[in-house]
């Protein structure tokens, strides 16, 4: 059906759900036809167009120039135009192919087209395109036969041979002639793969997708030292870290790829042959995939593995679950958990490995046992925190890569731990490039001072202990068994400098719910206050570290949940991202609302009269090393990690006499006045800075004109 396309490709192409589409089918806002076939949605790309340029919901696919397209050094964007040039190409000229169809004709010529780029007779078959279509389309076919026959595993008899159109071939053929694939820094397959399940698929229950490759490279370089000998990825993919190993290292002997979807373990092995593999293996498991019977026959066969399996979804296969000792008496668990013990069963004695997981699971109680069983059964080299943008548009969570030994109850665990929160990637997929610097263009990375970091060893210095730092995670937790966790916070030295300046305190200690009542009066505005405004304070507008919060107008009707109410002279500590240090003395002529992801503390007083703790001085405490260092480790959640009252409450506040608090009172408020001249003068500063370039300006123009002096 020519100029038709799916439900699945008309929801991305707009930009909205399924179930939109949909709707907009029943009130008639965009009509549908139904396939004579299957009696699908099909949707006319006339429609979409109109659609689009009505609502500007999306713009119109920017196709790369042919001049462009020679260039060695392409950017993933320009890859990801030439992908939608091509794809559009097929669809246009093989209007019945469905997407999945689409997207293995591409691989196809995109295989044929990087293979040609070293082998001169393809390239030249490749670039004859002055002859009539049908020849030229005949020897394309031919090539690719050709093609499939070097490489040195088995082909699936459906991806051995191209099914397109003449016509899609030609096409094709012109625009993948004039590429360089040859010297692109690309996995240009991996892209593929991404750009379509990124615009189209639905997750499957194999929760599939794409690993960006500067988390490939960061991964391969971190274990650079132990790239040797048998090398796996039991949940493949498209085989980018096996290509990655294949590209940079020839000290391995053999690399093996399992997949439980034939397509991608078709593409890893092509992509896998593209980047020079030797002695390389893509397997097929279907079913179960590795976490499957079929994968008992691997134990105990490999020395590294490198893998990102998918954890986003639940393994349910009763006769299986229950050989995992993480799958005991459970009916269900998160794959990404029996994964690690897969990769065990997997792994060599001795052997190592790289798994990026879910971080929830080095921190939440669901999976208590999970960190147990990494502690008896691995030494854990290191534990690299992700943004929870590093996988995005597929998914926004926290993640954490996993750096592995396989060993028994190891006696002593110095342990790396880094966290990065930029990885060069910006949320769309495209690289976050830093221009900052005229001598070259580099990623806005953390990721490379993250490996500055483990390189150092334990007797080197780190770059911040913000960013990375080792400890002894073995008497860490026997410190605090109640508490096992292995995330980054947990293990955090301020824990430990808090716990030595709270021992060497001159005054006596005190839990903050000693000195502080905690008020919660909450309200929901649009029930309660509606048609008012109220002088409301978000998360937005508490600064962080300063203790600087604003009071702003705010409709009541725009306030959808519950918000807390607070008088002047309370303490406002948010308890979301507790990290950000965002606690302020709300010192206002008049009382407002907060955020409920805000704690309001009012501090007590005396028998006498006076505050047991000085406000001021108590606010400012609160947002400093001392308190942080006590609360880091109890921070637990991923996207969006929280401080659970009960922890703040039992917080120790070093309290000295009031004599002592009003002094270290007048000095914050001397330095603060300090700080606050300092903004001024560089306010001051800027605006003097801006006014003298408006003047040059106008004085050009002015001389321009003839206005000015000397002309």
């Amino acid at each position: 059906m020519l100029n038709y396309v799916s439900l699945s490709e008309a929801s991305s192409y707009l930009g909205v759900s399924k179930a939109t589409l949909r709707n907009w089918d029943k009130v008639g806002k965009l009509k549908a036809i139904r396939h004579p076939i299957n009696d699908y949605r099909m949707y006319s790309l006339v429609d979409l167009r109109a659609l689009q340029s009505q609502f500007a919901l999306l713009k119109e696919t920017e196709y790369i120039s042919d001049e462009k397209l020679a260039t060695s050094q392409l950017t993933i964007r320009e890859v990801r135009q030439i992908l939608a040039r091509l794809h559009d190409v097929i669809r246009n000229t093989d209007s019945n192919s469905s997407l999945i169809v689409r997207f293995d004709e591409l691989s196809k010529l995109l295989s044929l087209a990087i293979y040609s780029g070293s082998h001169t007779q393809t390239q030249k078959i490749l670039t004859a395109t002055h002859q009539p279509m049908g020849k030229y389309a005949n020897q394309i076919r031919s090539a690719y036969k050709a093609f499939c026959r070097t490489i040195p595993v088995s082909q699936p008899q459906t991806y051995s041979k191209l099914n397109c159109s003449d016509n899609a071939i030609y096409e094709c053929g012109k625009i993948l002639s004039l590429v360089n694939f040859q010297d692109t820094p690309l996995d240009v397959k991996g892209l593929a793969y991404e750009e379509i399940i990124r615009r189209t698929f639905d997750k499957s229950e194999n929760q599939q997708f794409f690993t960006p490759q500067q988390i490939v490279s960061f991964i391969t370089d971190f274990y650079k030292d132990y790239i040797a000998g048998d090398i796996c990825d039991p949940a493949c993919g498209t085989g980018g870290f096996l290509a990655e190993v294949a590209k940079n290292s020839k000290k391995y002997n053999s690399l093996t790829g399992f997949e439980v979807d034939e397509r991608l373990s078709w593409v890893a092995g092509l992509n896998i042959y593209l980047h020079n593999g030797k002695n390389f293996r893509s397997i097929h498991l279907p079913g179960c995939g590795t976490l499957g019977e079929k994968a008992e026959q691997y134990f105990n066969s490999f020395d590294l593995i490198l893998t990102n399996p998918p954890f986003g979804s639940d393994f349910t296969d009763q006769r299986e679950i229950t050989k995992y000792v993480l799958g005991k008496n459970r009916i269900s668990r998160r794959r990404g958990i029996l994964f690690i013990e897969r990769c065990r069963d997997l792994l060599k004695p001795n052997g190592r490995m790289a798994i990026i997981i879910d971080e929830g699971v080095l921190n939440l109680s669901h999976a208590e046992d999970v960190r147990r069983y990494l502690v008896k059964n691995f030494l854990v080299d290191a534990i690299v925190s992700l943004p929870n943008s590093a996988f995005m548009p597929y998914a926004s969570v926290n993640s954490s890569i996993l750096f592995l030994q396989k060993k028994e109850n190891p006696p002593r665990n110095i342990t790396f731990f880094g966290r990065a929160e930029r990885v060069g990637r910006k949320a769309n997929g495209d690289e976050d490039l830093d221009f900052s610097t005229q001598e070259s263009v580099s990623l806005r990375s953390d990721l490379p001072s993250v490996l500055l970091g483990w390189s150092a060893g334990t007797n080197g210095s780190v770059d911040s202990p913000d960013r990375c730092y080792w400890a002894d995670i073995k008497s860490q937790l026997d410190q605090d068994p109640d508490s096992f966790r292995l995330d980054f916070r947990f293990h955090h030295p301020s824990r430990n400098e808090s716990i030595g300046q709270l021992e060497a305190s001159l005054w006596p200690l005190c839990p903050l719910s000693d000195l502080c009542d905690e008020r919660n009066i909450s309200i929901i505005p649009t029930k309660e206050m509606n048609g008012s405004i109220i002088l409301y304070t978000g998360l937005a507008h508490i600064e962080s570290y300063n203790g600087i919060a604003h009071q702003v107008p705010t409709p009541a009707n725009s306030l959808k949940s519950a918000v807390k109410q607070y008088d002047p002279g309370d303490i406002a500590f948010a308890r979301m991202r507790p990290n950000l240090r965002k606690v302020s003395l709300m010192n206002f002529a008049e009382g407002g609302y907060l955020s409920p992801e805000c704690v309001v503390l009012t501090p007590r007083k005396n028998e006498f009269g006076a505050f047991i703790m000085d406000p001021l001085v108590l606010s400012v405490v609160l947002r400093s090393d001392l308190v942080f260092g006590q609360l880091t480790h109890l921070i637990a959640g991923i996207g969006r990690p929280r401080l659970n009252i009960r922890d703040l409450r039992s917080i120790r506040i070093p309290v000295p006499p009031l004599k002592i608090q009003n002094r270290l009172r007048l000095d914050y408020e001397k330095a603060m006045e300090a700080s606050k001249v300092l903004r001024t003068q560089a306010s001051r500063f800027e605006r003097d800075a801006t006014n003298g370039e408006k003047l040059a300006i106008a004085s050009l123009s002015a001389m321009l004109s003839g206005n000015g002096e000397g002309v």
